[in-house]
C-alpha cells in the first residue's frame, strides 16, 4: 500500500485531482492536505468539507494560527505584489515542516479520518498539485522544492474536466468562481492580486473590500511608525527607551489587527510626532507603472479612487495572484518559524 498526499487548496482542480487519484489508487493510503491561512471564504470551508465527505477520503488541516493581515503586522511590513510572506510562512513553511521534519503547527485538525488506511501516511508519498496546463511556470519550482518527493500533476498530464468531476459528486463549485475570480483564495484578498482582481472585488463584496482598505490604511500607519521610531539617532533615544516605544505601539494596534476591537487603540506620544508626508507610505497589493516606466505605490484608496472616477488608468486584465508553493525561502529557518515576530522591522 502506497501514500499519496493531495494538496487541497479549496479549487476545483485540486478536487479533480483527488478524485482521479482515488479512481485510480483505491486501495492505497490517501490524504487530502489543506493548508488553512485562516482568512478563507466560508464558502470555501464548505466545499473543502463537502469534499471529503463525497470522496471519503481523510482531510488533515494545518495551520500556524495566523492569518495574512495578522503575520503583516507581526513583521511589520506591508506585503505587495513582490512580497508575499504569506504564502511562503502560512503555507508552504507549514506543509515542509510537517512533511519534510515531521513538525506539527499551531493548528491541526482532522476530517473523516475514519478512512485513513494508516497513521504513517508520509513516508515516501506522492505528492499531487492541481496545477494545470495554464500554469506550467509553476511545475518546476514546485518539483525542485519537494524533492525527494515524487510530485504529480495530473492536470497537466491528463484532460481533466472539472465540471465533469463536481457534476459526478453533485458538489456546487465555491461562490468565488461564480463572481469571477480566477481561483477561490483568501475570500479574494490576495495581497499579489492586481487591478483587475481589486475592481472585481470591490465590485462583488464591497464590504469585504472596504475593510481591507481600512486594514491597509492602518497598517501603513504602523509600519511607518516602527520606522519612524528605527529612524531616531541613538544619541537622541536609549535603546531601552526605543524598545519600549516599539511595545507600546505594538500594544495600541494589536487588538485591531487580532480582530478584538473595530478601531486601533489611539496612542500619542511627542517622540511620535510626525509631519504630514515625513515618510513615505509602502505599497499593499499591486505597483502602478507610470508613463515613464517608473514603479510607483498604488494603494487601495487610490485604486478605490480612480474606479469612482472611472479612471482609464485602470487595468481590468491585471488580476495576477502569488501562486503558492512556488516561491521557497531558502534562507529561512525552519526551526525558528514559530518564533514570535512582534516589534521586528523590514526596511527594504
Amino acid at each position: 500500500m502506497k501514500n499519496h498526499i493531495i494538496f487541497f487548496s479549496g479549487g476545483k482542480s485540486s478536487f479533480s485531482v483527488a478524485d482521479w487519484v482515488k479512481t485510480k489508487y483505491p486501495e492505497d493510503n490517501i490524504v487530502l492536505y489543506f493548508t488553512d491561512t485562516k482568512w478563507e471564504d466560508d464558502d470555501l470551508y464548505r466545499f473543502i468539507n463537502e469534499a471529503s465527505d463525497a470522496l471519503e477520503l481523510p482531510m488533515l488541516t494545518h495551520a500556524e494560527g495566523l492569518n495574512p493581515i495578522e503575520l503583516m503586522f507581526e513583521k511589520k511590513l506591508v506585503f505587495n505584489s513582490r512580497i508575499g510572506d504569506c504564502s511562503k510562512v502560512l503555507k508552504m513553511r507549514v506543509a515542509r515542516q510537517f512533511l519534510k521534519k515531521g513538525i506539527e503547527p499551531e493548528v491541526v485538525e482532522w476530517r473523516n479520518k475514519q478512512y485513513l488506511k494508516s497513521d504513517d501516511f508520509v513516508t515516501d508519498a506522492t505528492l499531487y498539485f492541481g496545477i494545470g496546463w495554464e500554469e506550467m511556470h509553476r511545475e518546476g519550482p514546485i518539483r525542485k522544492n519537494w524533492k525527494p518527493f515524487d510530485v504529480v500533476m495530473p492536470m497537466i498530464e491528463e484532460v481533466i474536466d472539472n465540471a465533469e468531476i463536481l457534476k459526478k459528486y453533485g458538489l456546487t463549485e465555491p461562490r468565488l468562481y461564480k463572481m469571477g475570480f480566477a481561483h477561490n483564495n483568501c475570500m479574494g484578498r490576495c495581497v499579489k492580486a492586481g487591478m483587475g482582481h481589486h475592481r472585481n472585488l470591490r465590485e462583488q463584496m464591497p464590504e469585504v473590500f472596504k475593510e481591507l482598505m481600512e486594514q491597509e490604511h492602518h497598517l501603513k500607519v504602523c509600519v511607518d511608525a516602527f520606522r519612524y521610531i528605527k529612524k531616531i539617532p541613538d544619541d537622541e533615544i536609549d535603546e531601552e527607551y526605543r524598545e519600549f516605544l516599539y511595545r507600546q505601539l505594538d500594544d495600541a494596534y494589536r487588538d485591531y489587527f487580532y480582530g478584538r476591537a473595530k478601531k486601533p487603540k489611539v496612542y500619542v506620544s511627542p517622540a511620535l510626532t510626525m509631519e504630514k508626508g515625513l515618510i513615505e507610505f509602502t505599497t499593499y497589493s499591486f505597483m502602478k507603472r507610470s508613463r515613464k516606466g517608473v514603479t510607483k505605490p498604488f494603494p487601495l484608496r487610490d485604486l478605490n479612487r480612480e474606479i469612482q472616477q472611472e479612471s482609464s488608468q485602470i487595468d481590468i486584465h491585471d488580476v495576477g495572484g502569488c501562486g503558492c508553493f512556488v516561491e521557497f525561502d531558502e534562507n529561512d529557518n525552519d526551526d525558528d518559524a514559530s518564533e514570535t515576530m512582534s516589534c521586528k522591522i523590514n526596511t527594504n
